[in-house]
C-alpha cells in the first residue's frame, strides 16, 4: 500500500508539472522545446520606465525559492527589476540556454557545473546560494540487514564500531568506508547529469572503489525513484524529496550525504554568460542585494516570511511543503547563510563549503572518473574570482 501511495503522489506531481506548462502556453511560454520550460513573467509592454528585465532560468528545487519568494514579495521591483521566470527540469538544458542567450541568469550546481565550463566556457559562476545537504544512497526494506536482507547501513556499522570501542571520528569513518563497499558489483540508480554525481565520488573514494566496480541505471529523480520501488537496481542515489518520498516508503538510507562529508556537499548557485556580467554588473549586484535581503527576512522572527516560502515551494515543486517541513530544509537540508557569513563560508580557505574545494572534487570526478571533461579545460580559478568581485561589490 504504501509503494502505491508514493507512486500516485509522484504520478500527481507529474501531472501538475504538466498541467502548469499547458496553461502557461498562451501567456509568454517560448515556442522552442527548452526542457520544458514555461515563462512566468509579467509582459513586456507594462513594464515600467528604467526597469531591468531580467530572464532567470529557474530549477524547480527548493534551494532557489527564495528568489522566488522575493518575486511575490515585490522585492525586485523595489530594486528595478522585472524577473522573467523560466524553469528547466535539469541542469545542463539550463546552462544550455544560458548559452544561447534564450536566458540572462541560469541556477546551477557543482555536481554539474564542470561539466557545464567545459562545454561552455564563456559561463561564470555570479553567487552561492547554499550547500545541499539532503543527499542519501537508499536501500529498499527487504533488503537490510535487520528485515533478513544483506545490506547493512551507515547507523549498522557505526554501532558495530563503537561496540568494539573505536573512538567516534574513527568508528564514522570506518562506518562510511563499510557502508559504501557493499556498492561494488550492484547497480545504482541515479541521474548522472545532476549533483548527485558529488556523494556517488565521495562514496567511491570512501570505498576505494571507481565507477567501473558499479552498475548504473542512469534516469532522472523521479521516474529512477518510481522505478527503484517497484524493483529496478540495488540501491538509489537521489535528493531530498526522494529520499523524503523512499523513506516514507520504508526504505532505508545506506549512507547519506552529510554522513560522507566533505565532497559530497552540493553547492547550488546561479550563473551568467562573461559578456552578460560585463554589461550588466550593476543588475547583478542588486540582484544579489534582493538575495540576501530576502534571506535575513527568511530567518528572521517573522515567522510568516517562513511560512509563504512554504507556500511558494510548494508551487513551484508540485509538492506539499509544511511549515516544519520547510523549516528542516531552512536548517539542516538548504540552510543559506546570511550575508556576513557567505564569505567566510564560500570564498576563504577552511571554508565550510570553500567553493574552490568543492568545485575541485567535482572537478576531479567529471576528470578523472567519468571522463567526459578533458584535463586543463576547465578554469576554476576564473569563476572564484568571479563570485568573490561580485560578492565584495554588495553594499546592502
Amino acid at each position: 500500500m504504501k509503494k502505491r501511495n508514493i507512486l500516485n503522489k509522484m504520478l500527481s506531481v507529474i501531472l501538475i508539472m504538466g498541467l502548469l506548462a499547458a496553461m502557461m502556453s498562451g501567456c509568454g511560454t517560448k515556442s522552442e522545446d527548452k526542457g520544458s520550460q514555461k515563462t512566468e513573467g509579467k509582459p513586456e509592454d507594462k513594464r515600467e520606465a528604467g526597469t531591468k528585465k531580467v530572464r532567470f532560468g529557474l530549477l524547480p528545487y527548493q534551494d532557489w525559492m527564495p528568489w522566488m519568494l522575493a518575486d511575490e514579495l515585490g522585492y525586485f521591483e523595489e530594486a528595478g527589476i522585472e524577473l522573467e521566470i523560466i524553469t528547466f527540469t535539469d541542469d545542463i538544458t539550463c546552462a544550455e540556454a544560458l548559452q544561447s542567450g534564450d536566458i540572462d541568469i541560469a541556477c546551477g550546481n557543482s555536481g554539474s557545473g564542470p561539466l557545464a565550463f567545459s562545454k561552455f566556457p564563456e559561463l561564470r559562476i555570479i553567487g552561492c546560494t547554499c550547500g545541499f545537504l539532503g543527499y542519501a544512497i537508499m536501500v529498499r526494506p527487504e533488503d537490510v540487514k535487520e528485515n533478513g536482507g544483506d545490506i547493512k547501513t551507515y547507523e549498522d556499522f557505526y554501532a558495530e564500531e563503537i561496540a568494539k570501542g573505536t573512538d567516534e571520528d574513527k568508528a564514522m569513518e570506518n562506518a562510511v568506508k563499510n557502508a559504501c563497499k557493499q556498492l561494488e558489483g550492484k547497480t545504482i540508480v541515479m541521474d548522472r547529469g545532476t549533483g548527485s554525481n558529488l556523494p556517488l565520488n565521495a562514496a567511491l573514494k570512501a570505498a576505494d572503489l571507481t565507477k567501473d566496480d558499479l552498475k548504473f541505471m542512469d534516469i532522472t529523480d523521479v521516474e529512477g525513484a518510481l522505478a527503484f520501488l517497484d524493483g529496478t537496481g540495488d540501491f538509489e542515489l537521489g535528493g531530498y524529496p526522494q529520499v523524503t518520498s523512499l523513506s516514507e516508503n520504508n526504505c532505508y538510507k545506506l549512507v547519506s550525504g552529510a554522513e560522507l562529508g566533505g565532497e559530497a556537499v552540493c553547492l547550488s548557485v546561479e550563473m551568467a554568460r562573461a559578456d552578460y556580467i560585463a554589461e550588466n554588473m550593476d543588475t547583478i549586484v542588486a540582484m544579489r542585494e534582493v538575495w540576501y535581503k530576502m534571506i535575513d527576512d527568511i530567518y528572521s522572527d517573522d515567522t510568516s516570511y517562513m511560512e509563504k516560502l512554504a507556500e511558494v515551494t510548494g508551487k513551484y515543486t508540485g509538492t506539499d511543503v509544511s511549515l516544519e517541513d520547510m523549516k528542516n530544509i531552512a536548517e539542516n537540508i538548504d540552510p543559506w547563510p546570511l550575508k556576513e557569513e557567505a564569505a567566510q563560508i564560500f570564498f576563504e580557505d577552511g571554508g565550510k563549503w570553500n567553493i574552490e574545494e568543492i568545485y575541485g572534487g567535482s572537478l576531479d570526478y567529471w576528470t578523472n572518473i567519468n571522463g567526459q571533461v578533458e584535463a586543463g579545460t576547465v578554469d576554476l580559478q576564473v569563476q572564484a574570482d568571479t563570485v568573490k568581485d561580485i560578492h565584495s561589490k554588495i553594499t546592502k
